[in-house]
C-alpha cells in the first residue's frame, strides 16, 4: 500500500493532471516529481529551488525547458537530454494540455536539430502517437530533407499513409524501410498489413 501512495504524484503528473499531483501528500519526498509539477503549474522560480536537490540529467533537462520558458532559449541542452527526454516531455505538455509550452519547445526544435540531428523525426514520432498527424508529417518532411535514408523515417511514414488509407505510399515507404533494414519485424508485419488492406493479398 505504501509503494502505491508514494507512486500517486507520479501517475498523476503522467496522466498530465500536475495539480492533484502538487496536492499529493507523498510529493515532497519526490524532488523531480514536485519540480515538474511546479514547472506545469507556472511556478518556475520554486521549481528550480526544488531542482538544487537533483543533480540528474533530467534535472538539467527540466533547468533547460525553465529556461526556455523564461528567457526564450535554452543555455546547453546536450545530445543525450534531447534523445531521451524530448518526445516524454511533448507527450508530457499535451497531456497536461500546455499548448504555449508545446509551441515554445517546437519553435525551438531547429536550434535542438543542430544539436541532436533527429530531433525533427523525434517531434513528429511523438505528435504521430498523439494523433497530431498533419503536424506530425511536417516535422518528418523536415527531418526527412536532412536526413533521407533512415528506415525509422520511412516506417513512420508508412503508418501515416495508413491512417489516411493511402496504401500505395504505405507500401513505398515500408520498402524504403526494408530496403535500409530487410529484418526489420515490425516493419516486416506492418508491410503484411498493408498488402493485406490493400486487396495484394
Amino acid at each position: 500500500m505504501k509503494t502505491t501512495l508514494n507512486l500517486s504524484a507520479a501517475l498523476s503528473l503522467l496522466a498530465g493532471d500536475y495539480i492533484s499531483a502538487l496536492s499529493d501528500k507523498n510529493i515532497s519526498n519526490q524532488p523531480l516529481v514536485y519540480s515538474y509539477a511546479l514547472f506545469l503549474s507556472g511556478q518556475f522560480e520554486p521549481a528550480l529551488e526544488m531542482l538544487e536537490q537533483n543533480d540528474s540529467i533530467r534535472a538539467n533537462w527540466l533547468k533547460e525547458l525553465i529556461n526556455l520558458m523564461v528567457q526564450g532559449k535554452m543555455e546547453s541542452p546536450t545530445y543525450f537530454e534531447i534523445r531521451n527526454f524530448l518526445e516524454l516531455d511533448i507527450d508530457l505538455f499535451i497531456a497536461s494540455k500546455k499548448v504555449n509550452y508545446l509551441e515554445k519547445l517546437l519553435a525551438y526544435s531547429g536550434i535542438l536539430t543542430e544539436i541532436n540531428k533527429e530531433t525533427y523525426k523525434l517531434i513528429g514520432r511523438v505528435l504521430f502517437n498523439n494523433g497530431l498527424y498533419s503536424l506530425s508529417k511536417y516535422y518528418l518532411d523536415l527531418y526527412k530533407n536532412r536526413v533521407y535514408y533512415d528506415p525509422e523515417l520511412h516506417f513512420i511514414y508508412a503508418k501515416y499513409y495508413m491512417e489516411y488509407k493511402d496504401y500505395k505510399n504505405a507500401l513505398t515507404a515500408i520498402n524504403l524501410c526494408l530496403n535500409a533494414l530487410p529484418e526489420y519485424y515490425p516493419a516486416k508485419l506492418l508491410k503484411t498489413e498493408i498488402l493485406r488492406l490493400s486487396g495484394a493479398l
